[in-house]
């Protein structure tokens, strides 16, 4: 069924038809919020919230943009609210050994791919930061549906992407470094 024909049938009251918009989405909604919150209970929490705000406020969606796009901005906003609602750390040791770390990853499991290694590498970004880079590299949205998403103006997006790709390349210059490090030194 087409998106615009699921979004009609939950306006008229067909909780299922929501259900088939929570399963498509999921997982880019809990990506974005996951990313900006760097904690998988508070990304969890976040992903709820967006689906209830999302399902109060279909009515306001009008298809001006991509439903995708229109989602994506209140689960960026969601999650932005939250970090700034965040007590300061207040998390216990084995939380914080975790934060960062991919969904369902565990410290014990190898990251050697590259993939594990970008992960590491978006960990020394911002939270906003980490957000405009996974939405333009891993979701590949355009500038300007993240300046739909996020708010900000379509230079400021090109600036946070310029400086990311720039702190990026260090981060993992110097992670290759080191594991060459490592490699030589048998440690």
């Amino acid at each position: 069924m087409d998106e615009q024909a699921t979004i009609a049938l939950v306006l008229n009251g067909d909780q299922r038809a929501f259900g088939a918009l929570v399963h498509r989405y999921k997982h880019m909604v809990h990506t974005v919020t996951w990313r900006v919150l760097r904690h998988e209970q508070d990304a969890e929490e976040a992903t709820q919230d967006v689906f209830v705000k999302a399902y109060q406020r279909l009515g306001e969606y009008h298809g001006t943009s991509k439903f995708s796009t229109w989602l994506y901005s209140i689960a960026y906003r969601t999650a932005i609210t939250a970090l700034r609602r965040r007590k300061p750390d207040s998390r216990s040791l084995e939380e914080l050994s975790v934060v960062g770390r991919e969904p369902g990853t565990t410290p014990a499991e190898p990251t050697a791919d590259r993939v594990a290694a970008l992960e590491r590498a978006l960990r020394h970004l911002s939270p906003e930061d980490a957000a405009v880079v996974t939405m333009f590299y891993l979701e590949e949205l355009s500038v300007q549906e993240i300046v739909t998403i996020t708010g900000i103006g379509a230079s400021n997006v090109k600036v946070k992407l310029h400086r990311s790709r720039k702190r990026l390349q260090e981060v993992l210059q110097l992670q290759l470094k080191e594991e060459a490090w490592d490699l030589t030194t048998g440690n």
